[in-house]
């Protein structure tokens, strides 16, 4: 594997991790206010 490739493979593993982290904290956030009985 070339040096370009992995660069790109890394890149693009840490741009869906964030995507991945942004989605759970919403659900987080979801969950939370559910539990708190806001939304309905």
């Amino acid at each position: 594997m070339s040096n370009h490739k992995k660069k790109k493979l890394k890149k693009y593993l840490a741009r869906r991790a964030k995507a991945i982290d942004k989605h759970r904290a919403k659900n987080a956030w979801r969950n939370i206010f559910v539990q708190a009985g806001i939304v309905k």
